[in-house]
C-alpha cells in the first residue's frame, strides 16, 4: 500500500443530515465483524487463561498502571496491530479510578479489560453491553467492589495483581465462549489484514 501524505488528499464536504443519519444507522447495527479478528496459538481455555496470567505476571514492577496491565496483556495474548506503547497511552490514563484519583472511578483493572473486551468481540452494541456487563458482575462478585477507592481503601496496592488477573482471565473466558478467539488459528496479523 502506498503512503499518501493527508495534505495530497481531496477534501470532501458532507452535509451534516448525512453525518447524522449515518451514526445513527450505525447504532442500530446489529450484527458488524469484530474490529480485529483475534488469533492465538493455544487450543484451550486453560492455555489462553494461563499464558494471559503469564504476560500479566511479565508485566509487573515496570510501571504500568492496572488499565494498561490488563489491555496489553491480553493484546499481547490475541494479537494486536497496535504496538505496546499505542496501548499504554490509551489505557494509562484510567489507572486508579481514572486518574490516580484512587477514589469512585471504576477500578483501572476492569476498565483496561473492557476495553480489551471492545477490541475482540464480534456482533453489535447489545452483545457488546451484555458482555461488558458480564465481566462487570463477575469482577464485583470476586473483588467485592468495582470502585478503585473501595478496593484500595481496604488492601492498599497489594490485591491490584488479583484485580488484574480477575478482569483479564474473565475476559478471555468470555470471548472464547462467544468463539470470538479462533485458537487454531495461527496466521499472524499481518496475513489477516493484508489479506482485506
Amino acid at each position: 500500500m502506498k503512503y499518501i501524505p493527508a495534505s495530497l488528499l481531496p477534501l470532501t464536504v458532507v452535509p451534516v443530515t448525512a453525518v447524522a443519519a449515518n451514526v445513527h444507522a450505525d447504532s442500530q447495527q446489529i450484527a458488524r465483524p469484530a474490529v480485529f479478528l483475534a488469533v492465538t496459538r493455544h487450543q484451550s481455555l486453560d492455555s489462553l487463561k494461563a499464558e494471559v496470567k503469564q504476560q500479566l505476571e511479565k508485566r509487573y514492577g515496570q510501571h504500568y498502571g492496572c488499565s494498561a496491565l490488563s489491555l496489553t496483556s491480553i493484546a499481547s495474548v490475541l494479537g494486536s496491530p497496535f504496538t505496546e506503547q499505542q496501548l499504554r497511552s490509551m489505557s494509562e490514563s484510567f489507572s486508579g479510578g481514572i486518574g490516580h484519583q484512587f477514589g469512585e472511578g471504576t477500578c483501572g483493572a476492569l476498565t483496561g479489560a473492557v476495553i480489551a473486551l471492545g477490541f475482540y468481540a464480534s456482533g453489535g452494541k447489545e452483545k457488546h453491553l451484555r458482555l461488558a456487563a458480564e465481566v462487570y458482575d463477575e469482577f464485583k462478585k470476586q473483588q467485592g467492589s468495582i470502585a478503585c477507592g473501595g478496593i484500595y481503601g481496604q488492601y492498599r496496592f497489594d490485591h491490584c495483581n488479583g484485580c488484574n488477573l480477575c478482569a483479564v482471565q474473565k475476559v478471555i473466558e468470555v470471548l472464547y465462549r462467544e468463539q470470538d478467539i479462533h485458537t487454531s488459528t495461527i496466521a499472524p496479523w499481518q496475513q489477516i489484514t493484508e489479506g482485506k
